[in-house]
């Protein structure tokens, strides 16, 4: 089948990623920037906050939620996304969901193991556990509320934020574009570099899905389980840490399994290329630059903080 192209006038192209670029700023000065600076002053002034976990990530709630949806709120309504067509019922199985997350988990895993080497050189390695997966500090880790906002928050938000709004706006100037712009731009809305190339490849695949279903409920349900598996590896006695290789080792095999017998089904997207000079245009408008600028610059500032 031949392949369309997806035709726009440079000047609409221009006007309408200068939008999306605006929101985007006010997204990452929200979410990323702000907290920084916040935490900082926090620190100085030895508030309350600090001394109360309950309190620092009730508020640290308040900016993620608000921080997030009101920009993708707002940039759903510019460009006239309904809340119908990003949450549609689905036809699909626990059963294929559940083999879709564990080959993007045992991805994904791969991909910060070999992430986490190559920014080593560069002294911005993050913190592995048994050199396989992040660790968290243990007083996160135990903290309710901490643990609601990773397993069940941040999934819905981001893929809200992501899948349902950015995928969407930006498809409308080509699948393949849409899907891979939305991904750098997940990817760089991570604190920590090394989890940038990961972020990029689960931001391609929960698009995918979500293009496939056309809806963001099942990449809900596999960001949740996603994130739920990352939960279940940190929290792992020290005690028995040693065999956590061995754990990865069988997800890993489990994956090949599944993809080698033909029970994971590769998801592949109509193929409708965008005009090359929309894919120039979107990454040379300053609102995009300053609002991917800002995002990097908040990873760096991240490092200061370790």
């Amino acid at each position: 089948m031949s392949k369309k192209e997806h035709r726009v006038s440079k000047r609409y192209a221009k006007r309408q990623f200068n939008t999306v670029g605006l929101l985007l700023i006010m997204y990452a000065l929200a979410v990323l920037i702000v907290p920084y600076f916040l935490h900082m002053y926090m620190i100085s002034q030895d508030s309350i906050i600090m001394k109360d976990d309950m309190l620092y990530y009730g508020l640290y709630f308040i900016i993620i939620l608000f921080g997030t949806v009101i920009p993708f709120f707002l940039m759903r309504k510019v460009f006239r996304i309904p809340i119908k067509k990003i949450s549609r019922n689905f036809s699909s199985t626990f059963v294929d969901l559940f083999v879709q997350t564990i080959v993007f988990f045992t991805i994904c895993i791969a991909l910060t193991y070999v992430s986490n080497i190559l920014f080593s050189y560069l002294g911005m390695e993050g913190k592995l556990l048994s050199s396989i997966g992040f660790s968290y500090d243990e007083a996160n880790l135990n903290n309710a509320l901490y643990v609601f906002m990773l397993i069940v928050v941040t999934p819905i938000v981001e893929e809200y934020a992501f899948r349902g709004v950015l995928l969407n706006v930006l498809s409308k100037f080509g699948k393949t574009f849409g899907l891979y712009a939305s991904s750098i731009i997940f990817a760089l809305a991570h604190l920590s570099f090394v989890e940038m190339i990961p972020a990029f490849m689960m931001g391609v695949q929960l698009g995918k899905t979500s293009l496939r279903y056309k809806s963001i409920n099942p990449t809900i349900f596999i960001h949740m389980l996603f994130n739920g598996l990352i939960y279940a590896l940190c929290v792992v006695p020290t005690s028995v840490t040693k065999y956590m290789a061995y754990g990865i080792a069988a997800i890993v095999a489990i994956a090949a399994y599944l993809i080698l017998s033909g029970r994971y089904e590769r998801i592949k997207i109509q193929k409708l290329r965008s005009n090359k000079i929309t894919n120039i245009v979107f990454f040379t408008r300053p609102t995009i630059i300053m609002a991917m600028l800002l995002m990097i610059a908040d990873s760096l500032l991240f490092l200061l903080l370790k």
